[in-house]
C-alpha cells in the first residue's frame, strides 16, 4: 500500500484526464448534432482539466518535496502542515467557485445545455442545482469530519 499512497495523486490526475477524454468523446456526438455547442464543450473540458487537477498537484508537490508522506496525511488537516492545508483550501476554494458558477453565473443552464457533461441526464437547471447541493453537503460533511478529527485515519507505513 505505501507506493499507492505515495502515487495516489498521479492516479487521481490520470483519472481526471481520463474523465476529460471520455467527456470529449461524448461531446463529439453532441457537437455533430449541434455544432454551436463546440466552444462550450471546449471550455467545459478545459475547465475540468485545470480545476479538478489543482488539488492533486498540491498533494503531489507536498509528497515530492518530502513535506508529506502519502495520501493519508491529507486526511488530517488539523496537523497544520501547509501542503495539507493548501490541499483543503484549494478544494474549498474550488467548491466556492463552482457554487458561484452553478447558482449565480448561469452554470446550471450551461451544463443542461451541454448533454453528456454530467453522469446523469439532467434537463432542468433546478434539478441540477439540487443535485449539486447534495454533493456539496457531502463534501462539507467530509471536511467537517476531517477538521474535527472525527475521521478515522489509518496508520499505514
Amino acid at each position: 500500500m505505501p507506493i499507492i499512497g505515495k502515487m495516489f495523486w498521479v492516479i487521481a490526475i490520470g483519472v481526471t484526464c481520463l474523465n476529460a477524454y471520455l467527456l470529449r468523446l461524448r461531446a463529439r456526438k453532441e457537437i455533430a448534432q449541434n455544432p454551436e455547442l463546440a466552444d462550450g464543450y471546449r471550455q467545459l473540458i478545459t475547465g475540468h482539466l485545470i480545476l479538478f487537477n489543482l488539488p492533486w498537484l498540491v498533494m503531489g508537490l507536498g509528497i515530492l518535496v518530502g513535506r508529506t508522506h502519502d495520501v493519508f496525511d491529507y486526511l488530517n488537516p488539523r496537523s497544520g502542515n501547509p501542503y495539507v492545508v493548501g490541499f483543503h483550501v484549494t478544494g474549498i476554494f474550488e467548491s466556492a467557485l463552482i457554487s458561484y458558477w452553478i447558482y449565480l453565473a448561469g452554470g446550471a443552464q450551461v451544463l443542461v445545455t451541454h448533454p453528456g457533461v454530467m453522469n446523469v441526464d439532467v434537463k432542468s437547471p433546478l434539478v441540477l442545482k439540487l443535485l449539486f447541493a447534495l454533493g456539496l453537503l457531502g463534501g462539507m460533511a467530509a471536511e467537517i469530519m476531517m477538521w474535527s478529527g472525527r475521521l478515522p485515519v489509518p496508520n499505514i507505513g
